[in-house]
């Protein structure tokens, strides 16, 4: 039964765990001790911006005796294979109206099987928002958590003890290699709390925990509803959100989240409330925007902090004393990049770069160490020499990502430093026009 401890779920979460800490330059979980229990049954309702790396956040996040079940969309189940390799690692399918009305009768064997996984207390996710939205924003939530939680309860009297746990997934770039992503487990919402509701109106009692669910997770989650201005918004935390970090959430390992949290509500109470000041900082932003624009920088470049020339001279000099070594990494995964491009290429929607990135350096890494530490072995007859290729290749591999990351961010830091000291009350004008 998929309750029980499933081997091919260890193994995946094992190298999931792996491959997660290479492509993040840092994972932040808050409120994991205090919020997820361990001994009652607990469905996390995440809010969903990544096709894969969500759901594997969550598995990771997860005690080691604790194997999540995922509820998916059914249309990724269709190949045999991939559906027993899914159902291995505890995903089980969601029939939506696209996949056949017939189909939708098949939810009901579903959700009771949910049933069955609560009352074993194991846990269970589900993305109440229904599909991945990549935009900065929450989409309205739907029913499937209630629909399942709800009977459920009722059919142990509500002596299950069963949680909700809103869960807040923030990216630093959701695209960007080596970024940083901000996990958040809420606190529970108790479903024995709606049983005098769902034993009067069951209808409602769904309708009331689908918006408490709502509202909570929306406190978490940097949501961007004011369309009109929502590139403003965003360029409002990639020009303050590190300042206000340090000023204000200094010591809180979550403080570039915080800060994104209050930078929103901020351009929220002004738009409403300061209408013409609100106006006013929109058009600084755009202002400064159109500058960046002209001299060649994006929103990204920490045009507020420029480095100093002797900072950027010793980076230069690291960079080009170690480039040999980054150079005989990316020869060594010259054939994992290629595919990673190639496999690019078949995606137009740049939502996928991130959950490609991952799924490329997951299998085709390892795969491509073993061959050409083997055709190593066979060619030299040299076992020894295979086996210390086979440890260095992932090695130099990751630090030439590692390398090229730095070199980019030190030319875009040299960049600004020139900026700065050739065009210094241009300079001056943009940092206070970009300034909340």
């Amino acid at each position: 039964m998929i309750y029980h401890y499933d081997f091919r779920y260890a193994i995946a979460k094992f190298l999931v765990s792996i491959a997660l800490k290479v492509n993040f330059r840092k994972m932040v979980y808050v409120g994991r001790k205090e919020n997820v229990s361990k001994e009652r049954a607990v469905i996390f309702a995440p809010n969903h911006r990544n096709a894969l790396l969500d759901a594997l956040l969550v598995v990771y996040a997860t005690y080691p005796l604790k194997q999540v079940v995922f509820l998916a969309r059914a249309d990724i189940f269709r190949q045999k294979v991939i559906a027993w390799m899914l159902r291995g690692m505890r995903i089980m399918p969601v029939f939506r109206m696209h996949d056949g009305k017939d189909n939708l009768n098949r939810n009901s064997e579903i959700f009771n099987n949910a049933a069955r996984i609560l009352k074993h207390h194991n846990p269970i996710a589900i993305f109440p928002e229904a599909r991945h939205n990549p935009r900065q924003s929450l989409l309205p939530l739907q029913k499937a958590v209630p629909r399942i939680v709800l009977p459920t309860e009722a059919s142990c009297d509500f002596q299950l003890r069963s949680q909700v746990v809103p869960v807040s997934i923030y990216y630093r770039d959701i695209s960007g290699f080596l970024s940083d992503v901000y996990i958040t487990f809420g606190t529970p919402i108790e479903v024995s709390a709606y049983r005098d509701r769902y034993h009067e109106n069951p209808m409602q009692a769904v309708n009331q925990l689908r918006q408490e669910m709502e509202t909570s997770l929306r406190s978490m989650v940097v949501d961007i509803q004011n369309d009109a201005f929502y590139d403003e918004y965003l360029h409002a935390i990639d020009w303050n959100a590190d300042r206000i970090a340090g000023e204000t959430f200094a010591g809180r390992k979550d403080g570039f989240l915080q800060a994104s949290l209050q930078i929103v509500q901020r351009m929220d109470e002004l738009f409403v409330h300061n209408r013409p000041l609100f106006d006013a900082q929109i058009a600084g932003f755009r202002e400064a925007l159109a500058i960046l624009k002209e001299e060649g920088f994006t929103t990204k470049d920490r045009i507020d902090q420029p480095s100093s020339r002797a900072t950027l001279t010793t980076r230069f000099a690291a960079l080009l004393l170690t480039a040999p070594l980054a150079l005989f990494g990316f020869l060594n995964g010259i054939f994992p990049m290629l595919i990673k491009m190639k496999l690019l290429g078949l995606f137009k929607d740049k939502q996928f770069v991130a959950s490609v990135r991952y799924a490329s350096g997951l299998i085709f890494v390892p795969l491509f160490d073993l061959i050409q530490s083997l055709a190593l072995g066979f060619i030299t007859q040299t076992w020894w020499l295979a086996l210390a290729y086979f440890i260095a290749m992932p090695l130099t591999f990751y630090f030439a990502l590692l390398w090229r990351q730095w070199l980019r961010r030190t030319r875009r830091d040299l960049k600004v430093h020139r900026f700065a000291h050739r065009l210094p009350d241009r300079w001056k004008q943009v940092v206070t026009l970009i300034r909340l």
